[in-house]
């Protein structure tokens, strides 16, 4: 199994966009770029540990602004949100977020995203890495329904970390205090218009603050910057650590559209007796019907820590044979073990398994464990 030799170089041109926080990026000393729904976004400042121990003890601030968003307004916005995923949102008022998946009429995962409802007939999308507007646009040609699709001049910066809602109210001299956990608002920052939303790719405490006019970007980082000074804040890029700490997946690396949310473990966000209609109805009961076939699982890795996230998937063997694919992993401050990601067939599943990953490290001894390590804070700290 081959792995590039350090260190790589990205190029920066005009035909992957730069976000509205990219002069800031270079300000604080960004190290690398990865490209995500067409634009560049960090991949590290100050590197994935410290980073890590900023994250899960103080509070962090970065680039988000690849999570572009989709808006869909129009008078049938309502019935045409509730085609495309089969989660039940009959409770999605204006100003809740919900968590969702877009499947295809086999079932397979389009993608999954963060809804936020906005207006009674206007919602954003904020999916992960891929072409989900052309889907949308796709399915919106003949669907019948009165609606209009199209990429915003909204782009996030996450806050993220157990002191990010006393850095919220320092901002915002404690406007947002009563913010619940997934509701948004519009808002404002000494004339910076945004959305303001308690949601996030972390696993820690988030809050996303969702600009709306690109270039006032680098303006916006500066006044979080000067902010979060007090409490010990960090320029970071997602982490990878915390994200497999707490079973956070990513399109196109821990899952993608072979796979259908039961595999994933997100049968909670299908409701296939709801009497809507949506994309893959049919086909999501059959297999919830029949049971799957494989299975994301969680894995405890033994060995020395690893010194980088894979470059490729590395195949998962039992008794010689191959029976699935890891796809991240890394070494947890926390757990003291390297944990990863991996999608197994459904017999070795059970917990306590032992199975044997071949990597470029050599073949290593593993062991089957539930998600997550640590579960998502919720809680804003606020006196």
């Amino acid at each position: 199994m081959s792995k590039s030799q350090l260190p790589l170089m990205i190029g920066i041109g005009t035909r992957i966009r730069k976000s509205p926080y990219y002069e800031s990026n270079l300000k604080y000393g960004v190290t690398g770029f990865t490209v995500y729904n067409k634009m560049y976004l960090p991949t590290a400042f100050s590197g994935p540990e410290k980073e890590y121990e900023s994250l899960i003890n103080d509070v962090t601030f970065g680039d988000f602004a690849a999570e572009r968003q989709i808006e869909i307004n129009g008078k049938d916005a309502y019935d045409f949100v509730r085609y495309i995923t089969p989660r039940n949102l009959e409770k999605c008022e204006i100003g809740y977020c919900k968590y969702i998946i877009l499947t295809d009429m086999d079932g397979g995962i389009i993608n999954d995203a963060c809804l936020l409802r906005l207006e009674e007939n206007k919602f954003w999308i904020s999916p992960g890495d891929g072409d989900v507007i052309l889907w949308l646009q796709g399915i919106a040609i003949n669907s019948g329904m009165d609606v209009s699709i199209h990429e915003p001049d909204v782009s996030p910066l996450q806050i993220s970390g157990p002191k990010s809602g006393k850095l919220i109210r320092k901002l915002f001299d404690g406007e947002h205090d009563d913010l619940g956990y997934y509701k948004a608002r519009k808002t404002q920052l000494q004339n910076i218009p945004m959305v303001i939303a308690r949601t996030g790719w972390s696993g820690e405490l988030s809050y996303e603050l969702y600009l709306q006019d690109r270039k006032l970007g680098n303006d916006l980082f500066e006044l979080v910057y000067d902010a979060a000074q007090e409490f010990n804040g960090r320029v970071i890029a997602p982490n990878t650590i915390r994200t497999i700490e707490g079973g956070l997946l990513s399109y196109g690396s821990d899952f993608g559209r072979e796979h259908n949310p039961y595999t994933i473990g997100f049968g909670r966000l299908v409701d296939v007796d709801q009497e809507t209609d949506f994309i893959g109805k049919q086909a999501l009961k059959k297999i919830k019907k029949d049971g799957v076939k494989e299975k994301l699982i969680g894995l405890e890795i033994e060995g020395d820590p690893l010194p980088k996230a894979p470059e490729n998937f590395w195949p998962v063997n039992y008794d010689g044979n191959k029976i699935g694919r890891l796809s991240r992993a890394y070494f947890s401050p926390r757990v003291k073990k390297n944990i990863g990601l991996a999608i197994l067939d459904i017999e070795f599943c059970e917990e306590g398994t032992v199975v044997l990953l071949e990597s470029p490290y050599g073949d290593i001894t593993s062991k089957v464990v539930s998600l997550p390590w640590f579960n998502a804070d919720k809680n804003t700290y606020l006196d």
